[in-house]
């Protein structure tokens, strides 16, 4: 999830629905409250630890700070060098969800149709829109982590992407820089602005991820179908983003350039189309799913 969640086009939420975690997570989230809470004056906080599913959380959130810290340079030099043999690979893993996914609901009508053509052309539109220009303030911060996060949990829609289009993923991740390069050089002058902007941040995502696992929760529970078919939608309509061959044009809007992408055929790419790299990593993807899928269903 952490490492999804560093990819604009890719969302974290879409990774735990393939891992089959997603309702769990929520679940989870949605548990840490004030009655829970107060589980740790009354009965202990190894009470608490259980009743929030602690163990779960804390491996999963642990995993995710590993992959955001370890991988962030690793992410940027691979969609630097190797984009259509990655964008590939989490295409396969994106179609392979969705056509499992799909079994997840009990029963199609109209109205879930319905609600898969509408998300899936809201998706659409979002990553179709350009990013926000102007500096980035603690405040700024604070709102873009509490978006930001809301996009990671649900599928389909890229939270590094709602952050691009916020203006703040390029800060963000010039942050977590700073930090990983001031630990090693113990430029103390540059780690401590740094990590009080990632704060910030952090308390926005808490903040945001606490309100929407509530909403989730209540929608999961109350409208199981609908709330998956909106989920389904979401995905279907970022499928067109991460379509590893993309062919970049400009508009004049105003007085200003404005950059975008367009889905095209491999033989129509201008350089190396990389056909068969990217052949294998989409299987891989396909594969991975499957394999996923399987295991799941024969666990106890």
């Amino acid at each position: 999830m952490g490492t999804a969640d560093l990819m604009p086009g890719i969302s974290g939420g879409t990774i735990a629905l393939i891992l089959g975690v997603y309702k769990e997570l929520i679940k989870s989230i949605d548990s840490i409250n004030l009655k829970n809470l107060k589980e740790i004056k009354n009965k202990g906080f190894k009470r608490f630890w259980e009743k929030i599913n602690g163990r779960f959380l804390s491996l999963l959130f642990l995993g995710i700070l590993t992959a955001v810290f370890t991988l962030s340079f690793a992410i940027d030099w691979l969609i630097k060098n190797y984009p259509i043999p990655l964008w590939s690979f989490f295409l396969g893993l994106l179609l392979s969800s969705i056509f499992f996914l799909k079994n997840s609901i009990k029963k199609w009508g109209s109205i879930n149709l319905s609600l898969v053509l509408l998300s899936a052309i809201l998706s659409f539109l979002l990553t179709q829109m350009t990013p926000i220009e102007g500096e980035v303030g603690l405040l700024y911060l604070f709102i873009s982590g509490f978006i930001g996060i809301i996009a990671m949990i649900l599928p389909g829609i890229s939270g590094a992407y709602i952050l691009i289009i916020l203006g703040a993923y390029s800060t963000i991740i010039g942050l977590i820089k700073d930090v990983l390069i001031a630990l090693t050089t113990s430029e103390i002058d540059i780690f401590i602005p740094a990590l009080s902007q990632l704060t910030v941040f952090a308390l926005g995502t808490i903040v945001g991820m606490r309100i929407f696992a509530s909403i989730l929760k209540w929608l999961f529970d109350k409208e199981h179908d609908k709330t998956m078919s909106v989920l389904i939608g979401l995905m279907i309509g970022a499928l067109h983003k991460i379509w590893p061959w993309q062919e970049k044009f400009e508009l004049i809007i105003g007085e200003k350039y404005k950059i975008f992408y367009k889905p095209i055929y491999p033989f129509q790419y201008p350089e190396n189309p990389q056909v068969i790299p990217a052949f294998i990593l989409f299987v891989s993807g396909l594969v991975m799913v499957w394999i996923i899928e399987r295991s799941s269903n024969q666990s106890p």
